[in-house]
């Protein structure tokens, strides 16, 4: 990779004398030091936005055009649950900065084929209070074109157009926050008064507690299903039954599922899904068939939820925890906060179409 030639030039005169600083040097001299930024590198030029399927929030940009800011491309999709909780830290950047030459485009890149439709996009900017721009890139054409490989991904690029910072996944807020602000300040968009300490916010998950990997139910990538059989066949109906032991980090169906490319589907009678996990929230990305409305109902260890340990998407009602599934998306069933013991759950269904 190579290093950017970032020369900046500080006259100070001292008693007759000159003292010439470049760099890192020159930043070390007149910013505190809990204010340092790090020199940042050159990543070559940033390719541009191509083959994008609509604009939510804004309308169409191109990196050509936005030359002069500095831009954070930030690679994403709306049922990844890594790329929900980055969703305060870099909206806290669009509001702080927004006004200084920066900008924060959202590229929608779907995991899943439901995640192209627009409606469901545009529900999930609602949701999660996304007030920056976001583009619709459903054939990954930008993604691809970025040589991008995961969710989240952010790519910061300079006022010239230059890719100088990527970082993948989550955390390093301030390293991040710290790497827009030396762009801004290179630009002369900010001044040195404008730089301030960037801290990194505690996390929001103990990633070490989690004992759980993520699991994936249709049978392109169906990983941990504890109730094999080899009469099992893809795009058919299967009556699975009732298991007779539950294995950790194994999930079980119960009743007649069909199990898609991408997606289990319940295809009628009563069904389960158990799971037995470890970690401390518990979250499904669930579809009604057709959108229309399909009801559910959740255990934890064999009982209802209650308001100590149940998701932000399942209601309370007549001593049951129900979960109402009608949009295409991403719920969070269960939340035991600070406990990531073993716990067996438990989804219920009645009817059709889940």
């Amino acid at each position: 990779m190579r290093q950017a030639l970032f020369f900046l030039l500080l006259l100070i005169v001292i008693f007759g004398g000159a003292i010439y600083l470049k760099g890192s040097q020159m930043l070390d001299a007149i910013i505190p030091d809990s204010k340092i930024i790090k020199a940042l590198g050159n990543e070559g030029k940033a390719p541009e936005l191509t083959g994008l399927d609509g604009w939510i929030n804004s309308e169409p940009h191109t990196l050509k055009e936005l030359r002069g800011k500095v831009v954070l491309v930030d690679f994403w999709t709306y049922t990844c649950i890594n790329c929900i909780r980055t969703f305060p830290h870099i909206t806290e950047w669009y509001e702080k900065y927004k006004d200084k030459g920066f900008v924060l485009l959202g590229i929608h890149s779907p995991e899943f084929e439901f995640e192209k439709k627009r409606a469901n996009v545009e529900a999930a900017v609602a949701k999660y209070n996304i007030p920056y721009p976001v583009a619709l890139d459903n054939d990954h054409d930008t993604w691809n074109a970025f040589q991008n490989r995961f969710w989240p991904a952010h790519y910061l690029i300079d006022v010239e157009g230059n890719i100088r910072y990527h970082h993948f996944g989550e955390g390093k807020y301030a390293e991040t926050e710290s790497a827009i602000q030396q762009l801004l300040l290179e630009a002369n968009l900010i001044s040195i008064d404008d730089v301030i300490e960037a801290n990194e916010p505690p996390a929001g998950v103990d990633f070490k507690k989690i004992g759980t990997p993520e699991i994936y139910l249709g049978y392109l990538r169906i990983n941990n299903l504890g109730n094999k059989d080899k009469n099992i066949q893809p795009n058919a109906a299967y009556n699975f039954s009732k298991p007779e032991k539950i294995e950790e980090n194994r999930f079980y169906f119960e009743g007649n599922w069909n199990i898609r490319p991408e997606y289990a589907e319940f295809v009628g009678g009563t069904g389960k899904i158990t799971i037995r996990y470890k970690a401390n929230k518990l979250n499904l990305v669930l579809a009604a068939a057709g959108d229309k409305e399909v009801q559910v109902e959740i255990k934890v260890d064999g009982e209802y939820l209650d308001e100590s340990n149940r998701g932000k998407d399942v209601t309370i009602k007549d001593g049951k925890s129900i979960l109402i599934i009608t949009l295409s998306e991403f719920y969070n069933l269960v939340d035991t906060g600070d406990n990531y013991e073993w716990h067996t759950f438990e989804i219920i269904v009645n009817s059709p179409g889940l």
